[in-house]
């Protein structure tokens, strides 16, 4: 019963080291790149939502770091 436990604990704690080994890691998390033109709006998205601008702040990487253990395919613009 408890090497059970003890094994299911260790499984998760190799997730998260794992997690923590490629946690900011643009070339794996950026899977899905997308298109976008320069058209004035869309570059004030980019800058104001784009991976760089979370990257800048502490709160930036806090909501990356949100959507990377949701599970959530695309991070940012």
């Amino acid at each position: 019963m408890f090497t059970n436990l003890l094994q299911r604990t260790w499984t998760v704690g190799q997730i998260i080291i794992a997690r923590q080994a490629h946690a900011f890691n643009r070339d794996i998390l950026k899977t899905k790149v997308r298109c976008h033109f320069p058209k004035p709006r869309e570059v004030k998205r980019i800058n104001v939502h784009g991976w760089e601008a979370r990257m800048a702040t502490e709160g930036g990487r806090r909501t990356l770091m949100r959507r990377i253990l949701k599970g959530r395919y695309v991070l940012s613009h």
